[in-house]
């Protein structure tokens, strides 16, 4: 029926520090002695309520109104400062339940505080008891929503995380995809042909036919010589993305994080060196992880083209930079720093724009 601890638990067990009002005002306040009956079952009642299981709604209904009663007939008929109990139930609508306002507990909630403040309204005899029977309510109903709004960053917060998390495991699914692929396609048909070679090399050395052996460990040669030379080729293609393979890998975490991209190339990548490939590959890597994790944005544009400079501009629709420190996008002019580039915000909001510029006159090739 009980559901097991969670670490969040304790959060709950602090707000129990303030029983102290109801049970020590039979000493201190003068309570009536039998209400430490109804304030002990306040406690059990509400300890329940967190950790029994969702599954029980009719026993989590009744504790619920129990506890909503308590509040609501303390606060009435023996104490007002009593409606400050309200936030027992502030904390369990939000971290407990995360219920709607269209939720029966919900409701209830809004009524017992409607009807604390009427009775207490009319059973006030001074200014300042019904000044305070209409504060603390509205104090009360603030902490709500502010809590409420907590609630639903925290919930934005884990859902870009779980995006994100799926895009990066994609990305690098789809990274291991093509190494496989590379590898598949180079060295498979190369360890085929020297089984092959091998093959008709141990045929001919069974039928003394040196020459023909001879030919085959040539072709052995050539082949592995030629294998060796495009396993080179592949391990250089691994160290860095050309700008197209870039793009075309961003197009699609875009794609899975619902963003509308257009890209805009304008330069003949195959012209670049390697080490510009390289630099123009994590800039646009690094802006574009940027843009799916803390933009919020719709719809994006990479444009590429090349003059005077070669320069990237990207622009999209999120939420921006709500000031500019100078400290921004330190990751990229580190970047910067292996070759001749600037990088500026031409535009912090509605919409951003980023603008990179990279002299390529003393590039190394």
């Amino acid at each position: 029926m009980f559901r097991s601890f969670k670490e969040t638990d304790p959060l709950y067990y602090a707000g129990l520090v303030f029983m102290i009002f109801p049970f020590g005002g039979i000493a201190w306040f003068g309570y009536p002695v039998w209400t430490i009956i109804p304030s002990t079952a306040f406690s059990l009642a509400y300890l329940a309520i967190i950790h029994i299981k969702n599954r029980y709604q009719k026993t989590i209904a009744l504790l619920w109104f129990y506890l909503l009663g308590y509040i609501v007939w303390m606060s009435c008929f023996i104490e007002g400062s009593m409606m400050w109990f309200f936030f027992f139930l502030t904390n369990l609508l939000v971290w407990r339940f995360g219920d709607k306002i269209k939720s029966y507990r919900f409701i209830s909630f809004l009524l017992g505080i409607f009807v604390v403040i009427v009775i207490g309204m009319v059973r006030s005899t001074s200014l300042f008891a019904k000044v305070y029977c209409i504060i603390i309510p509205i104090f009360i109903l603030v902490m709500l929503f502010t809590q409420y709004q907590n609630l639903q960053a925290e919930e934005l917060r884990e859902e870009l995380y779980q995006q994100n998390k799926t895009i990066n495991l994609l990305a690098a699914e789809n990274e291991r995809n093509r190494i496989g692929r590379d590898l598949h396609d180079t060295l498979g048909h190369t360890f085929a042909m020297m089984t092959l070679k091998t093959e008709l090399a141990l045929k001919q050395l069974d039928k003394n036919n040196t020459p023909a052996v001879q030919k085959e460990l040539e072709d052995l040669r050539t082949i592995s010589q030629t294998s060796m030379k495009e396993v080179r080729e592949l391990i250089n293609n691994l160290k860095y993305r050309t700008v197209s393979e870039e793009l075309t890998t961003i197009q699609e975490m875009f794609t899975l994080s619902k963003i509308d991209l257009e890209v805009d190339n304008q330069i003949k990548t195959d012209q670049l060196a390697p080490v510009m490939h390289s630099t123009i590959t994590m800039i646009l890597r690094e802006l574009a992880t940027n843009i799916i994790k803390h933009a919020q944005a719709r719809h994006c544009q990479i444009r590429i083209e090349q003059a005077d400079q070669l320069t990237i501009e990207v622009t999209d629709d999120g939420v921006g930079f709500d000031q500019l420190t100078g400290e921004e996008l330190h990751s990229i002019k580190e970047r910067l720093q292996f070759v001749k580039g600037q990088v500026a915000i031409v535009s912090k909001a509605n919409p951003t724009t980023i603008r990179i510029s990279l002299d390529q006159g003393d590039v190394p090739s």
